[in-house]
Formats: structure tokens, C-alpha cells, sequence
């Protein structure tokens, strides 16, 4: 939320001159529509996410296993 006259203008500036880079990127068949993008990101974000916590998870419970003889 931005209330100054200029945080106005720079918030507007920033959101046309992402509209024409999507609208650019479309044209030139990079993506097929302006989701697409806000997508492939949201899905490398959640799979970092898990693979990190995995990895943290995997780590924990190695460390505090019981060796067991079966």
C-alpha cells in the first residue's frame, strides 16, 4: 500500500513496464499467457522449499536413529 504521490507513480510505473514485458514475452511465444510465469515461479519456490526441508528433515532423523540388529 503506498500513500505519497511519487511511491503512486512508481508503483504504476513498475506495474505497466511489467505488463509490457509479459505482453513482449507472449508476442515472442517465451510463454503462452501472463499466469504462466507467476506459475513456473510459485512451483521452483515450493519445490526449493521442500527439497530444503527435506534435506534438514533427512538430516535430523539420521543423527538421532538407533542403530537396531536384526
Amino acid at each position: 500500500m503506498v500513500r505519497t504521490s511519487e511511491a503512486i507513480k512508481t508503483h504504476f510505473f513498475s506495474a505497466i513496464r511489467a505488463f509490457t514485458q509479459l505482453e513482449l514475452m507472449r508476442t515472442e511465444k517465451l510463454i503462452e499467457n501472463w499466469y504462466e510465469v507467476q506459475r513456473n515461479l510459485s512451483l521452483q519456490v515450493a519445490r526449493d522449499f521442500i527439497l530444503e526441508h527435506l534435506e534438514q528433515r533427512v538430516g535430523l532423523n539420521a543423527h538421532s536413529q538407533i542403530p537396531v540388529n536384526a
